[in-house]
């Protein structure tokens, strides 16, 4: 069980590849142990409440058109900040809590040169590593007052230490699960 982990340190993989291998051991620690993190009340508290934070972020977003405006840039103009690598933002914890939320997480990348987790109508993951939350191009920047940027980022924060909370319950719960320091849990891919 969870064999591969002790080999994952560094890889020369592609960013499709190492994506798919952390998807990989994503889903068989969270098949080997969902059990246990979906029977611990503090862990389901904490998941609900990042749950809710999260949509709650998507809509203040939404009402201030910043999905709008990323999805012009990068579907419409052919630009946009989501390039192919991006993805290596996303780590294994989120992953699993992406998992543990029962949100589905794509198989293959759907737009050749952009983010494996962009589809044809934006991003298609629900919990999103810190980087993807807290970046604002100066497209979208030019386009917000102040007080809006204010109001978003408001939640984001919220959002964000949501998910560092959660982030590091996970780590935490294995390993004392598995009686092992995790740093590749953690990891982002780059060196």
């Amino acid at each position: 069980m969870i064999s591969r982990l002790k080999f994952f340190k560094r890889l020369d993989l592609d960013p499709t590849e190492l994506i798919l291998k952390k998807i990989e051991i994503a889903e068989e620690l969270y098949n080997f142990w969902k059990e246990v993190f979906l029977k611990d009340e503090e862990f389901l508290k904490l998941l609900k409440k990042y749950e809710t934070s999260v949509l709650y972020s998507n809509q203040i977003m939404e009402e201030k058109k910043t999905f709008e405006e990323c999805y012009i840039c990068t579907v419409l103009d052919g630009k946009g900040c989501c390039k192919a690598g991006l993805e290596n933002e996303m780590t294994i914890n989120i992953l699993l809590l992406n998992m543990f939320l029962k949100k589905e997480i794509p198989k293959e990348r759907e737009v050749p040169g952009r983010c494996f987790f962009v589809g044809p109508l934006g991003c298609k993951i629900f919990g999103r590593p810190y980087l993807c939350r807290e970046f604002f191009c100066k497209r979208i920047l030019d386009k917000l007052s102040q007080k809006d940027y204010a109001i978003i980022t408001q939640y984001l924060n919220e959002e964000l230490t949501l998910l560092y909370l959660i982030n590091h319950y996970i780590r935490n719960l294995l390993e004392f699960l598995m009686g092992e320091f995790l740093l590749e849990l953690d990891i982002t891919g780059y060196s």
